[in-house]
């Protein structure tokens, strides 16, 4: 077995210890360091939020009760078409027949099972699945958020009453399960790379982007890691995305066009504000969003803004897209989610609370203001988002960045823990730990 050297207290002499007893006395490090315990108030107090909030997302879902599922018959006919074996439109041909599908193939394989179902029973199992994931992913992003350091309650009661709104427009009203998925991998994702993972990292990237093809651009997630594991997440995601699209290609080449599918150019959308007046979406267009978010998300990871790459792939959507679906704004509050909750000196969700004024004003007052207004409205809004994101200083800066150290999963200490000289005797496994450390 190995050992490694340690000068213990009262004790100037070295003595070794198991890499096994090492690794134990680490982790309880980093729970006494990292995750204080709660009292029975506490708990009692986070259960209550938690109760506001699941009520908050069924009483905002059930304002969509006349319009659920609007768009789950896409997924009804690209799972039906998938399980087809028909010659000319089913299985691998189904991209090549219907480019109307901009769905990717892990979502249409997971959209299978609900459509064994009738239809009325298989849309609001849907919507009732998404819907009950907004909870679920607003619990991910405050489990990465303590891990750096302890989430108030108010700032979780706030940051979900603000996101989960918004959540039930792609889960409630849509049931776009593709975006959904891509979200939760991305999400997933970001805390991967906290522990730089780069095999889950990578992995969790292809799925977001089999899932829905926009996700790609957060590829750029993968220069975050450590230099020397950025190759291997890279292989892993190459890999990812290969094995869920290339039979399609394969299958029937005329899937490339998918691409090529356009939809109208309508007055409120900020490509109209920006003076591209075309009927329909610009033959450049996908592939100038794609280039400005990955563009900006790769500056924001050289500048340590790591987790605002989410948000600038999602603003370079919402500004040359030539469509305004409000299940668009649902990316935005959860990119803007992650940067908040990324810096843990920050108590309140600025860039949240901006995103939901913005999309108070898109789609709350869509009535009363006319669309090249609200047009400018939002490309002013993306711009500027994505030039703070671009231009050096702090406004995003995220503190609580992955480790680059040497060792799996591993992570640095506190300054006051590492200063903490350990005992000469062998610890009992089921010894508390505050009896670790000299007084």
């Amino acid at each position: 077995m190995s050992e490694r050297s340690a000068t213990l207290a009262g004790d100037s002499r070295d003595r070794t210890m198991p890499d096994s007893e090492w690794a134990r006395l680490d982790a309880e490090l980093d729970v006494i360091g990292r995750k204080p315990a709660r009292s029975r108030l506490g708990i009692r107090v986070r259960g209550s939020v938690w109760a506001v909030l699941t009520v908050w997302t069924a009483a905002w879902a059930l304002l969509h009760a006349r319009s659920a599922g609007f768009s789950w018959h896409y997924f009804v006919l690209g799972a039906q078409m998938l399980a087809s074996s028909s010659p000319i439109s089913g299985g691998l041909h189904v991209y090549a027949a219907h480019p109307e599908l901009q769905i990717g193939p892990l979502a249409l394989l997971l959209a299978v099972p609900l459509t064994h179902l009738d239809p009325w029973h298989g849309r609001i199992a849907a919507v009732v699945l998404l819907t009950a994931g907004g909870p679920l992913l607003l619990a991910a992003l405050a489990r990465i958020r303590e891990r750096s350091g302890r989430m108030s309650d108010p700032l979780l009661l706030v940051t979900g009453m603000l996101v989960l709104p918004v959540w039930t427009e792609v889960a409630a009203h849509f049931a776009h399960l593709d975006d959904a998925l891509a979200l939760a991998a991305i999400v997933a994702a970001t805390g991967t790379i906290r522990r730089g993972s780069a095999v889950a990292t990578g992995l969790l990237l292809a799925v977001a982007t089999d899932s829905k093809p926009w996700a790609i651009g957060c590829a750029a997630l993968l220069l975050a890691l450590p230099a020397g594991r950025r190759a291997r997440a890279a292989a892993v995601f190459v890999a990812g995305v290969a094995l869920a699209w290339i039979p399609f290609v394969l299958g029937d080449p005329r899937t490339l066009n998918l691409g090529r599918f356009t939809i109208p150019n309508v007055a409120g959308s900020a490509l109209n504000a920006l003076g591209v007046h075309d009927p329909r979406t610009p033959s450049w267009d996908r592939a100038a969003q794609l280039l400005l978010g990955v563009a900006v998300a790769v500056i924001a990871v050289r500048r340590g803004r790591w987790a605002a790459v989410p948000l600038a792939v999602v603003c370079a959507r919402l500004l040359l897209d030539p469509e305004t679906y409000t299940y668009y704004t649902s990316g935005l509050l959860v990119a803007t989610a992650l940067v908040d909750l990324y810096v843990p000196a920050r108590g309140f969700p600025m860039w949240t609370s901006a995103a939901a004024l913005f999309y108070a004003i898109d789609d709350r007052l869509n009535q009363l203001l006319p669309a090249p207004a609200l047009g400018a409205m939002r490309a002013g809004y993306c711009l500027v988002v994505l030039a703070v994101l671009a231009l050096p200083g702090r406004q995003a800066a995220v503190t609580d960045a992955p480790v680059r150290g040497p060792g799996r999963h591993r992570r640095r200490r506190p300054r006051e823990i590492r200063d903490v000289r350990l005992p000469a005797q062998r610890l009992p496994v089921d010894e508390p730990p505050r009896q670790v450390f000299n007084s």
